[in-house]
C-alpha cells in the first residue's frame, strides 16, 4: 500500500480531442506548486485524474494546501492505494480506520468501477466492506449524513480508499486560454478581476500606473506585493509599472477638470494596449462593476473603451462590492489592498466629475495632445518586474 493525493478535474474532463492539452497544464502547474512549496512529490498523468505520491509516513496536509489553490481541480482527497484482490482492498479499509476514524458513531460506504469487468459490483463491495466495518468498528450504517463516507475507488491496475476530499480551486488550468494584460490599481477589485482571469485559464500580465515623484511610493510597493500574492497561482508574472506624472501633468492641463478621470482611463487603456502587443496579449482586463464609483457609469465605460482596439474584459461588471470584498479575502489580497497610498488617480480629481461623458467631447479635448506620442513614451519608459521565475 502506499499514500497519494488524487487529484480530479471537471471542466477539463468535458474537454473534446485537445484534453490533454489541458491536462498537461494542469499537472505542470501542481508541479509548480509543490516545487515553489519545497515539496519533491512526483505527480503522475492517468486516466480522469492526477496522482501525486508522497513518501512513506509523510503528511499530506502541506502538499494539500498547496494544491487547493491551483486552478483546474474539482477536488483532491489523500487516498491509501492498494492491488486489485479484495484482500488487499481490506487490508487498506483497515488501514484507514486506524487512521481516520476518530470515533466515528455512523458510515456509509460508497464503492464505485472504472473497470466493470472487476468481479464484484460496486453493490457487492459496498455490503462485503460495510459488514467489514461494523465489525472493527461497532459504527451503524447510515446512508444520509453519516459521520465518514468510506469511499472504495477500484481502477483498472489498482484501487483507492479514502473517507474524505477537499474542494479545489476549480475553473481551468492557468496557461491553457490565452494571455491577456490586467490593469492593476493597487485597490481591492482588480487583483479579485485578475484572479478570475486566472480560474479561466488565462495567463496575465499586470500593469500598474504610478505617478511618482508627484506622490510617494507606495502605490508602486502595493502592486508589487499584490503581484506576489497573486502569483502564488500562476508560478511565474510580470508586473510592469508605467511612471503616469508627465502625462498626468498633460492631461490636466488639456482637459475639463470633469473630464479629468475618464481622459486618465483612455490614456491607460491606450498604453496598456501598447504594452500587452509587446508581450503578445491578445485582451485588456480591467476590475469595474457598473456604478461602483463615478467612471464606472455605463457612458464613462463606453467613452474610455472607445479608444480601444482589443477586447478589454471586465470579470467583475456585475458584482457588488461585498462580493469583491469577499472573494479578495479568500485570496489573500485585501489586507494589501486596504493598506494606504497615495493612488495616480486621485491628483487633481473635481468635486464633481462627469457622470455621463461624450465621446466626441472627449475627443475634442484630446486635440490639444500629442497622444501617439504620450503613449510611446510612457509605454518605453515603462520598467517590468518579474516574479517567480
Amino acid at each position: 500500500m502506499s499514500r497519494h493525493l488524487l487529484i480530479r478535474y471537471h471542466e477539463v474532463a468535458l474537454k473534446g480531442k485537445n484534453r490533454g492539452v489541458f491536462v498537461g497544464a494542469l499537472a505542470t502547474n501542481v508541479r509548480k506548486a509543490l516545487a515553489r512549496a519545497g515539496l519533491d512529490h512526483p505527480v503522475r498523468q492517468e486516466r480522469s485524474q492526477i496522482r501525486v505520491d508522497l513518501p512513506d509516513g509523510s503528511d499530506a496536509s502541506p502538499a494539500l494546501n498547496v494544491i487547493s489553490r491551483v486552478y483546474g481541480i474539482a477536488r483532491i482527497a489523500p487516498v491509501l492505494r492498494t492491488g486489485l484482490a479484495f484482500d488487499e482492498i481490506v487490508d487498506g479499509v483497515r488501514e484507514t480506520i486506524r487512521d481516520e476514524w476518530n470515533g466515528a458513531e455512523t458510515f456509509r460506504v460508497s464503492a464505485s468501477r472504472a473497470d466493470k469487468r472487476y468481479p464484484l459490483t460496486s453493490a457487492d463491495l459496498n455490503t462485503q466492506i460495510g459488514s467489514l466495518v461494523e465489525e472493527e468498528t461497532g459504527a451503524a450504517v447510515k446512508l444520509r449524513g453519516a459521520d465518514i463516507d468510506l469511499r472504495i475507488d477500484v481502477r483498472e491496475r489498482d484501487a483507492f480508499v479514502y473517507v474524505e476530499s477537499v474542494p479545489g480551486a476549480g475553473g481551468l488550468p492557468v496557461g491553457s486560454s490565452g494571455h491577456v494584460m490586467a490593469l492593476l490599481s493597487g485597490g481591492i477589485d482588480s487583483p479579485v478581476a485578475a484572479a478570475r482571469m486566472f480560474r479561466r485559464g488565462c495567463t496575465v500580465d499586470f500593469v500598474h500606473f504610478h505617478s511618482f515623484p508627484l506622490v510617494d511610493g507606495s502605490s508602486r510597493d502595493k502592486a508589487r506585493d499584490l503581484v506576489r500574492v497573486l502569483d502564488e497561482s500562476q508560478f511565474g508574472s510580470r508586473l510592469h509599472l508605467v511612471p503616469f506624472a508627465d502625462a498626468q501633468r498633460q492631461i490636466v492641463a488639456a482637459v475639463n477638470p470633469a473630464y479629468r478621470v475618464v481622459a486618465y482611463r483612455r490614456f491607460m487603456v491606450r498604453v496598456a494596449e501598447e504594452l500587452a502587443r509587446r508581450v503578445n496579449a491578445l485582451a485588456l482586463v480591467t476590475g469595474e462593476s457598473i456604478g461602483q464609483v463615478a467612471s464606472q457609469t455605463v457612458e464613462n465605460i463606453s467613452t474610455i473603451d472607445s479608444v480601444a482596439r482589443m477586447p478589454v474584459l471586465r470579470p467583475l461588471i456585475g458584482m457588488d462590492k461585498q462580493e469583491i470584498i469577499t472573494e479578495a479575502r479568500r485570496l489573500g489580497t485585501f489586507d494589501i489592498s486596504i493598506l494606504p497610498d497615495e493612488d495616480c488617480c486621485s491628483l487633481f480629481v473635481p468635486k464633481h466629475p462627469i457622470l455621463r461623458s461624450s465621446i466626441v467631447e472627449a475627443e475634442r479635448m484630446e486635440t490639444a495632445l500629442d497622444v501617439d506620442e504620450l503613449v510611446r513614451m510612457s509605454a518605453d519608459e515603462a520598467q517590468m518586474v518579474t516574479f517567480g521565475q
